[in-house]
């Protein structure tokens, strides 16, 4: 009677250790803690090996600050001496043209044919910055994912928390069919790193 008793009572701590096991996670485990998956945007986010991935503490997700930063868009600053981080998200709005008339009537673009290059205006607007920025950088990436242009970058000598801004690109090539994306970066007063903070498509037929 003794030795059923201690085999069901080591049955029942098997079968509630295999559930917990079980129940921890299906992409894996972190330092003990159960990894959760992050998707922005349909697409999933990828961590590597060294990076600490999206987390399940206590019943809630944990994010990555990089990570939830790039999935908001917005600028990160860390403050080591007071253990503060904090985000910024400013508005930015981009339209394209490729040319504006005599009469100040802006012709837009957003659509392009395949296999054309093209030179064409960024106009960004840029409001609720409450941080201080340095440069400003926009790039076009391909639907392959390639850089198709110089990134440029152009200096911000005031940093205003709302101003306009005209990036001219020239020569950019629309080798392939799909979508294109136009990023506008900022760099933080302080970093040598830019942050995406707006993307806006164009589309190649």
């Amino acid at each position: 009677m003794k030795v059923q008793r201690i085999f069901a009572l080591m049955l029942v701590f098997f079968v509630l250790s295999t559930a917990g096991v079980v129940a921890s996670s299906v992409w894996g485990d972190y330092k003990g803690f159960s990894i959760a998956r992050l998707v922005v945007n349909g697409q999933n986010g990828e961590f590597s090996d060294s990076d600490v991935p999206p987390l399940i503490v206590d019943g809630k997700t944990v994010l990555p600050l990089r990570a939830l930063s790039e999935a908001l868009q917005a600028l990160v600053k860390w403050d080591n001496t007071s253990k503060t981080v904090s985000l910024y998200k400013p508005n930015v709005h981009m339209f394209f043209t490729t040319e504006v008339r005599k009469d100040s009537a802006i012709v837009p673009f957003g659509v392009v044919e395949r296999g054309k290059s093209a030179d064409f205006i960024v106009f960004a607007q840029v409001d609720n910055l409450k941080t201080t920025i340095n440069s400003v950088q926009v790039s076009v990436i391909s639907p392959s994912g390639q850089s198709v242009v110089t990134p440029v970058e152009k200096a911000i000598s005031e940093s205003k928390e709302s101003f306009w801004l005209k990036v001219p690109l020239y020569g950019v090539s629309f080798d392939e069919s799909g979508t294109y994306v136009v990023k506008f970066a900022m760099r933080p007063e302080g970093s040598n790193e830019y942050s995406v903070v707006s993307e806006k498509q164009i589309q190649s037929e």
